[in-house]
């Protein structure tokens, strides 16, 4: 319910505020300028959407609960905490980020689409997902732990292949042993800050590309741009 204080029409703690003008100014909360209209009309109406969208972000939608990281788990969720029209939203932004990706050649469409729908829903409410099953999503995306280990065995290659031919074979041994010695469970409770991820992500094509030609080298990197 909106009352009057002198001037000023509380709701809350936004408020509208009578200009000389004539005009009516729409604070936030935080005293934001969120609009000037010609009407106390109006503004009252501008008054209502913030303190509407303010409720909406407030509101929260509890995934914790959900069976696994999935588009159809999550929709099982969803059907009881919101209304038709935000469930149809939501359906509406994952088919159109689903397609997006699907065109564009992107590796499981379906996990990306819903990291993006989930992004756009949490504008809106307070989305909480358990961290087991965002880690659990994680290894999914990452892919069978086989073909993962070939994958990053072939770059390790490629970066000893550096090493002078009489020692190269010694050194793989050694790393092998290092490898297998690592503390998985260190690793698997670790976590990167965003900053880090990018600064070891630079040092590791840098030490890809030691000792190749400049060109070679500007071409790889300019490859890795457009494919980010």
């Amino acid at each position: 319910m909106i009352s009057k204080v002198a001037d000023y029409f509380v709701e809350k703690l936004s408020y509208i505020k009578k200009l000389p003008s004539g005009k009516y100014k729409v604070y936030s909360e935080k005293g934001k300028n969120m609009g000037v209209f010609d009407s106390k009309e109006k503004a009252k109406k501008r008054l209502k959407q913030i303190e509407f969208f303010k409720h909406k972000k407030a509101s929260k939608i509890d995934l914790t609960t959900i069976d696994d990281y999935s588009y159809s788990s999550i929709l099982r969720k969803l059907r009881k905490e919101m209304s038709d029209n935000e469930l149809l939203d939501f359906q509406k932004n994952f088919k159109k980020y689903f397609e997006e990706a699907y065109l564009n050649d992107v590796e499981n469409p379906q996990k990306i689409a819903l990291n993006k729908t989930l992004l756009d829903l949490n504008k809106k409410f307070d989305v909480k997902l358990d961290k087991k099953v965002i880690k659990t999503a994680a290894i999914t995306e990452l892919g069978n732990a086989e073909e993962v280990g070939k994958y990053l065995a072939n770059i390790v290659k490629f970066t000893m292949s550096k090493i002078s031919d009489e020692k190269r074979q010694q050194s793989i041994n050694k790393l092998k042993y290092k490898i297998l010695n690592l503390d998985s469970s260190e690793i698997a409770n670790k976590k990167m800050p965003a900053s880090a991820a990018m600064g070891n992500s630079i040092t590791f094509i840098k030490h890809i590309l030691f000792n190749h030609d400049p060109k070679y080298v500007r071409d790889v990197l300019e490859s890795i741009a457009r494919n980010l």
